[in-house]
């Protein structure tokens, strides 16, 4: 059976239209949830390039290193003693394996932020890596997979994104030889300065690896006439393990 025609008043009919109107607009927030309310939000087209002088130190995280938890130092004391007898273990980055989170926001190699409805991606050119920061409003699985950058989902307070990543494989480095626990969660408040800077303020939180959250800042220069290029390791690699594991660090002893 058709259904019933409704007819309504004239006046009502513009009204209910009003209405729906005016909830689109409002709907369109600076959040990025829509192509229109991109718009609204900080301008950070370009490439980035990472300011050199904005930190130093030897870390995997571009400080000094940080106050780890008995167990952690410990690691760290191991690792130490072998570079010094004579056969040096080196990084997973030496067989092409990509750093991770947080180190890789601390590579030699320019960034670029893209803007989609719901999502701002990071391009990493170093390792050719890719952050995905999801901002439609979505949780964190309960149980998620472990990768190389985590899990990521933000949201903006003004002009900067305030960003929440777990799921960090514990293979990534706090420290030269130092993993981290499957605890990892990383704080990231990223916005566009004065001198054409964005900045990028860091805290780790791991109860079983530090002792204290570890706070790190990253700042770098907007390059507008520079493109990501094409980084692939293992087409120049002349660095790989050996047939007994020369090479790699084992971040579990």
């Amino acid at each position: 059976m058709r259904a019933a025609r409704v007819l309504l008043p004239v006046g009502l009919g513009l009204a209910l239209l009003t209405a729906h109107a005016d909830a689109a607009s409002q709907n369109t927030s600076p959040q990025g949830d829509s192509w229109a309310s991109i718009a609204n939000l900080p301008d950070w087209r370009g490439v980035w390039d990472l300011d050199w002088s904005s930190f130093n130190g030897s870390s995997a995280t571009g400080e000094k290193p940080p106050r780890l938890t008995p167990e952690y130092a410990r690691r760290l004391a191991s690792y130490q003693e072998a570079q010094k007898l004579g056969a040096p273990r080196q990084a997973p980055t030496a067989n092409c394996v990509p750093p991770g989170m947080p180190a890789i926001m601390a590579q030699p190699f320019p960034i670029e932020f893209l803007f989609t409805p719901g999502k701002v991606t990071v391009v990493i050119e170093a390792y050719g890596q890719t952050r995905r920061i999801f901002t439609d409003g979505r949780p964190h699985p309960a149980d998620p997979d472990p990768t190389y950058q985590g899990h990521s989902i933000g949201h903006w307070e003004g002009d900067t994104l305030v960003v929440d990543t777990i799921g960090i494989l514990p293979e990534t480095q706090l420290a030269p030889g130092v993993g981290h626990s499957d605890r990892l969660r990383i704080e990231e408040r990223i916005r566009r300065g004065a001198n054409d800077v964005i900045e990028i303020r860091m805290k780790l939180h791991d109860p079983e690896a530090l002792q204290e959250p570890l706070e790190l800042v990253r700042r770098y220069k907007h390059q507008p006439d520079w493109d990501i290029k094409e980084y692939v390791c293992a087409q120049n690699n002349r660095d790989g393990a050996d047939a007994e594991g020369r090479g790699f660090v084992d971040l579990k002893k």
